[in-house]
Parts: structure tokens; sequence; C-alpha cells
């Protein structure tokens, strides 16, 4: 059916925004003209209120992606839905596109954790959100984070490494870019979640 195609121009608002964004369907068919807010860092998100689990989550942007999304956003009032329901009405396959926006964004990490420099703002950001968000809700206060998930480079191995092969996908991650994308992009808060379930998707 035409209606499935990712090129199809009746729902091409949403597939591009997707490609920018990589959220759910029914996260996409949930925002509103307030949910482009600024994070504990300064970086511009979209603000997914209640996400999978009924979880709060802020979905970041990259920089050359927000003159973009901010025009979906432009003039419109607080509480007016940025989709219409039908432009959801289909079965297109918004997992895919969130998957390759995964894919874009460990891309931009990687570079910029090549330097020492680099690295120590990745994990000085990672620190804040993970402190703000990721909380113990017996105790109350945040979980604590390894430093381990964030030290050189995540393997695939066994059956994932040769699917990984046999695509053209890598078959190595730096841990600390990988994290960026899991818990800035994907709000999963771990790397084997965001490699098995998005980065070999094809």
């Amino acid at each position: 059916r035409t209606d499935n195609k990712l090129d199809n121009a009746k729902y091409i608002r949403t597939t591009e925004f997707q490609k920018c964004v990589g959220i759910r369907r029914a996260e996409l068919l949930r925002l509103k003209g307030s949910d482009l807010v600024r994070d504990e860092s300064g970086h511009l998100c979209v603000c997914v209120r209640r996400g999978k689990g009924g979880k709060y989550q802020l979905q970041k942007i990259l920089p050359e992606d927000e003159a973009f999304v901010k025009s979906y956003f432009k003039e419109k009032a607080p509480d007016e839905p940025i989709f219409d329901r039908s432009e959801l009405r289909n079965k297109i396959p918004y997992h895919y596109l969130r998957a390759l926006q995964a894919r874009r964004a460990y891309q931009y990490y990687e570079k910029l954790v090549r330097t020492k420099a680099g690295r120590a703002k990745r994990e000085k950001e990672i620190h804040k959100r993970w402190n703000k968000y990721n909380i113990n809700p017996k105790t109350g206060k945040p979980k604590r984070l390894d430093p381990k998930v964030m030290r050189g480079f995540y393997f695939l191995r066994g059956d994932t490494k040769q699917f990984a092969i046999q695509h053209g996908l890598p078959t190595k991650y730096d841990k600390l870019a990988l994290l960026a994308v899991s818990i800035f992009h994907l709000s999963h808060w771990r790397n084997d979640v965001s490699v098995e379930s998005y980065m070999l998707v094809i």
C-alpha cells in the first residue's frame, strides 16, 4: 500500500520530522506547541511528557536539525497539537526512522569524543542528565552510574557480529558515544538495548 511508504507526500511532515527527532508514533501524536524546551545543559530538546512506560523524557535535537525542528513549533499555541491524527493514520515504519536517527546521532558523538576535551564534556552532560532523571524510586536519589559503561568499546559477538558484517554495519562502538545516544536520543539508559534494537535495524 502506498500509505505505508516513506515517500508518500501525505505523510511527509511526520516522516521528515521523525528523521530528525526519532520518537515513537504515540509520542508524535501527543506532541504540543509547548514541548520544545532546553535541557539541563542548554541543548534544544523535544519533550515527551508520557513516553514508554509513562516516563517523562527529553529527546535531544542535533545542532544541524534545530532550525528544521523549530519550524514545526513556530506559531503553535502551547496546547495545540503539532500533528493531526490523520497524519499518523498509516503503517509507516516510524521505528525504522527512529533507528536511523540513532545512527546519525552516534556518528555525531563519535566524532566529538575523539578528543580528551570532547570526551570530558560528553561525560559531564551525561552525568547531569543521569542525576536528574535516572532516579531510584525507593531512595529518591540518582542510581549509580558505573564509569565502565563510558570507557572503551562495545564489541559485537557471535551471531550479532555476523549479522553486522553481512549488512555492512559496525562491529564495535565507542561506549561513551553510544551511551550519549542511549540517554539523549532513546531514553533507554543502556548500551546493549541501543545496539540490538536500533544500531542493527535494517
